[in-house]
């Protein structure tokens, strides 16, 4: 369910889409039903639009208020919903993207990474990481000792990585909620 709004702007919104989607009268009953908001919001806004030149009041014999718009002609409603430009859009990161949003298990990870070295960053989507780790551990194990302390912390970091993916999870989570 839509929340009820004041918003000029948001109105003036709903407005034009029910003008060019429904063949309804336009009234400042069905504007306020429609947007949803307060029937003086909504007469506030047509009456705004109706001074500005871009509607025109009618009224009927029964004392019935109607607005026309110039011009209307009804689009087919659109499948899926105006999305704001991208520079507007929350940025998500690269292991959310990889995963699809799904959680990661921090086990699984270290296990891939104590297998191959940086599969465990990788699994969680930490590309640049998993790259990093394999060239590290690999180079460290032409030193013997260097190389197995090195994959050591490449497991844990793996491990860490996953943990660290699912708090972003349930952050994202709760800031659309």
């Amino acid at each position: 369910m839509t929340e009820r709004t004041d918003d000029p702007e948001v109105i003036e919104h709903r407005l034009l889409e029910l003008v060019y989607t429904t063949d309804a009268p336009i009234t400042v009953p069905a504007l306020a039903y429609f947007a949803p908001c307060s029937l003086e919001a909504a007469e506030s806004v047509l009456d705004n639009l109706v001074a500005r030149g871009r509607l025109h009041m009618e009224v009927g014999d029964d004392g019935a208020i109607t607005y026309t718009f110039p011009n209307r002609h009804k689009f087919t409603p659109l499948d899926e919903p105006i999305l704001p430009p991208r520079a507007l859009v929350p940025h998500r990161p690269l292991s959310l993207a990889i995963r699809g949003g799904r959680q990661a298990r921090p086990l699984l990870a270290a296990a891939l990474s104590l297998v191959i070295p940086g599969a465990g960053q990788l699994y969680t989507g930490n590309v640049l990481s998993a790259i990093l780790w394999f060239v590290l551990v690999t180079a460290g194990y032409g030193l013997i000792l260097p190389g197995i302390l090195l994959h050591l912390l490449c497991i844990a970091a793996a491990a860490s990585s996953a943990y660290r993916l699912n708090s972003s999870l349930a952050r994202l989570a709760l800031e659309r909620s």
